[in-house]
């Protein structure tokens, strides 16, 4: 789990200040206040660390590519109207954060990196600390290509070489750890436990794959979902084929068969449909996802876009194993109020019964004020939620965390937050008030 971010001169924040992560995070705000490049610093990270060269510092992405974020230059990056702080100068980027298997403190891990501008647009490695807080290993820069290297808590460093530079912003070559002897004991664990965390992160973005009319599927389940969703109906066909399967034979359904029954149930809370069924065409590897309403069934193509644009957040709710990391903008997208409540009810469950982190950006005042009724009932304890308020002062980006007492009241509260809803009631009780008037006085003037 993730339990701290910190971003300094990235994009539009100067400094996000400490972050706490909880095993529920929601961030919100309003449009381009800088919630998106929350997610983006920890997508950026993964896919540097999971990418194939190992000469790139950061992998700002390449779309052709299918990255999960594609940032630019290091000059993209950078925020335009940085400041220094005691450790990271206006020029560098500073990305930070923790992470737990237990959520404790004292049982973390810490990347924290900072950046310079490197060749041709590049970003180049200034400093790196990485691993627990008794283990791991720091380097810094000496001069370009060079680092120096200290293990653990040792006070002195082993010393600076060319070898010493990570690659990929995380790990040490088998050569490197060679040379580094019985010293490579201490920071051998550190590069595969962040790549391991990080590979427990599903990401799913605001804008998912729109419904096919079939879909050809490879008769496995598929091992990822895809950032804009492409695979969850693979993923509901996989399931729905195993349930299916188990029911012809009257045995009891594999595991992989419950996701499907349980994605049935999240449609039925959100008054989306009433059932889902798989059906094969003839005799190849081409199925269609039929949705089930008052008692027609309709293929997912010819239903509204809601069911298509959600499935995919439930799918990656329940695809999720304990211990990984879903994070998903805008879920609410194309649902009605209703439905947009009941997410708050499937990322609460999911990740109370099942161990799993949600990092959640929404604008759903739905959402949100249903969060808050689960703090009050007490089936969510505020120590397991966060919530920051996105805002603008000028041309930088603040964080503001929202401060949610047990009966889940928020006590400082932004103004218009969601808009001027006291103002609007008012200004329509005035309304109705005046109309009334108007109403009483034509009708005083009537002739007998």
């Amino acid at each position: 789990m993730l339990t701290h971010l910190k971003l300094e001169n990235f994009k539009i924040w100067r400094s996000t200040g400490p972050m706490r992560l909880a095993p529920l995070t929601l961030l919100l705000g309003i449009n381009s206040s800088g919630k998106s490049s929350l997610i983006q610093s920890l997508l950026l990270i993964r896919q540097t660390v999971k990418g194939d060269d190992p000469n790139l510092d950061l992998n700002f992405g390449n779309p052709d590519l299918g990255d999960s974020v594609t940032l630019g230059q290091f000059r993209d990056v950078l925020c335009r109207h940085g400041a220094a702080t005691e450790v990271v100068p206006a020029t560098q980027i500073g990305i930070e954060f923790r992470w737990s298997e237990t959520g404790a403190p004292q049982q973390s891990s810490l990347f924290s990196a900072r950046y310079q501008k490197g060749p041709a647009g590049s970003a180049e490695l200034s400093y790196l600390r990485l691993g627990k807080d008794e283990a791991g290993f720091t380097v810094t820069r000496s001069k370009p290509d060079v680092y120096r290297l200290t293990v653990a808590t040792q006070k002195r460093p082993l010393g600076q070489s060319a070898y010493f530079r990570p690659e990929r912003s995380f790990a040490f070559s088998p050569s490197t750890l060679n040379k580094l002897g019985a010293d490579a004991d201490a920071i051998r664990d550190a590069g595969p436990d962040l790549l391991a965390e990080l590979g427990r992160i599903i990401y799913l973005g605001p804008v998912r794959r729109l419904a096919q009319r079939d879909y050809v599927w490879s008769g496995r389940m598929p091992a990822h979902i895809g950032d804009d969703g492409a695979k969850a109906i693979d993923v509901l066909i996989a399931s729905g084929v195993a349930r299916d399967a188990a029911i012809r034979r009257g045995r009891a359904p594999p595991d992989e068969a419950k996701l499907f029954d349980q994605a049935i149930h999240w449609l039925k809370t959100m008054d989306l449909a009433d059932g889902l069924r798989v059906r094969s065409l003839g005799s190849s590897a081409r199925y269609e996802l039929l949705i089930e309403q008052n008692g027609e069934a309709s293929n997912i193509k010819d239903v509204g876009v809601g069911v298509s644009q959600v499935l995919p957040v439930i799918v990656a709710a329940l695809f999720a194993r304990p211990g990984h990391i879903v994070i998903v903008e805008e879920p609410e997208s194309h649902l009605h109020p209703l439905a947009q409540r009941q997410l708050a009810e499937l990322f609460a469950t999911v990740s109370r019964e099942r161990n799993v982190q949600f990092i959640v950006e929404t604008h759903s005042e739905h959402l949100f004020r249903r969060m808050q009724t689960l703090i009050a009932q007490k089936s969510l304890s505020p120590d397991r939620t966060a919530m920051y308020f996105v805002e603008r002062e000028g041309k930088e980006a603040k964080l503001r965390p929202l401060e949610i007492d047990v009966v889940g009241r928020i006590r400082n509260w932004p103004q218009n937050f969601f808009g001027d809803t006291l103002g609007e009631t008012r200004t329509q009780t005035e309304l109705a008030i005046q109309h009334a008037k108007e109403l009483r006085a034509k009708e005083s003037h009537v002739p007998d």
